[in-house]
């Protein structure tokens, strides 16, 4: 046991005089690395460039402070690691989504193809601003409440809290456009729907997009959470959970409005009639009013949320 004893004091002392050696080592060394480190005379990553320009060179149409807010949005997006790999997630729920539709048996049912095509174009625009409405209330309701404890600078700045909410919607408003309007226009190509049809969605959801994430973000600014640094505890809060319900409501009522109108009007135009009088201004009337609501619902909480930040 006494070799025993004098190797293990051998390995012991020896492991003490490596980690004394690492310490010295150390504190001549790793300042200054870590310093060069810190301040590297080139990017890893140049950024994107085209002819000369950088991406920034988009906002150049908004004012100096304006613009300055806008790159800021964007760069804390995409250093956000919370924030930005999601996107991978929605991808793939999009490609989930489209596929389902593609292998819909459509052909093997006892009811006519055609209206099959068409009622299912039809739910498919409640179901795409469904998905719209989970995904702004993931990004855009916390949007406002991400800015955290720094939101004094908001305030300070020289930028009004209209503009500062109104950047913020148009930086979200465009991505999920284009995400929405994808979803729209491929599925009813999968489906092989009307023309009538088709229009009739892309103008549905055009309309149904900016009013989500206007409600996303007036009610993320009417309901902030600046102490929380998690998006996702933002997204299911009483405010997250109240603009769900708004967004659901909207959706509802705008796919209620035109649901009766359009039946007629399929009908017709499958049947080769004519529209008569009372059922045009029933069109007219119930697509008019989806449309005041749809404006209402954007300018609405935007002004509602900027009263309240207002307040600070």
């Amino acid at each position: 046991w006494k070799s025993t004893l004098f190797n293990l004091s051998l390995s012991a002392s020896f492991a003490f005089t490596l980690f004394f050696i690492n310490e010295s080592v150390a504190g001549v060394l790793y300042f200054r690395g870590f310093s060069r480190a810190q301040t590297t005379a080139k990017r890893l990553f140049a950024p994107l460039t085209f002819r000369g320009r950088n991406w920034d060179s988009l906002l150049n149409f908004l004012n100096r402070p304006a613009k300055a807010f806008a790159i800021k949005e964007l760069r804390s997006f995409f250093r956000d690691s919370t924030q930005w790999p999601q996107l991978f997630l929605i991808c793939a729920l999009i490609v989930i989504y489209l596929y389902n539709f593609s292998v819909l048996p459509l052909d093997k049912s006892p009811i006519k193809t055609i209206y099959l095509q068409n009622v299912f174009s039809f739910l498919n625009m409640g179901l795409a601003a469904f998905v719209l409405s989970a995904i702004a209330a993931r990004f855009v309701f916390p949007a406002v409440s991400m800015e955290s404890e720094a939101f004094w600078i908001i305030l300070a700045a020289p930028v009004s809290i209209k503009t500062f909410l109104w950047i913020k919607f148009f930086l979200y408003y465009i991505p999920l456009l284009i995400i929405s309007e994808i979803l729209i226009i491929v599925s009813n190509i999968l489906l092989d729907v009307t023309f009538f049809i088709m229009f009739l969605s892309i103008i549905t959801m055009f309309c149904l997009v900016p009013a989500v994430i206007a409600l996303a973000v007036g009610l993320g600014a009417r309901y902030p959470d600046f102490k929380s640094e998690n998006p996702a505890l933002v997204a299911t809060s009483f405010g997250g959970l109240l603009f769900m319900l708004c967004a659901f409501g909207l959706i509802a009522a705008v796919i209620i409005l035109e649901a009766g109108p359009l039946y007629y009007a399929f009908m017709t135009h499958v049947l080769g009639r004519n529209l008569s009088f009372t059922q045009i201004f029933w069109l007219i009337i119930s697509f008019s009013t989806a449309f005041i609501i749809c404006v209402f619902a954007i300018f609405f909480p935007m002004r509602l949320g900027e009263k309240y930040l207002k307040k600070f």
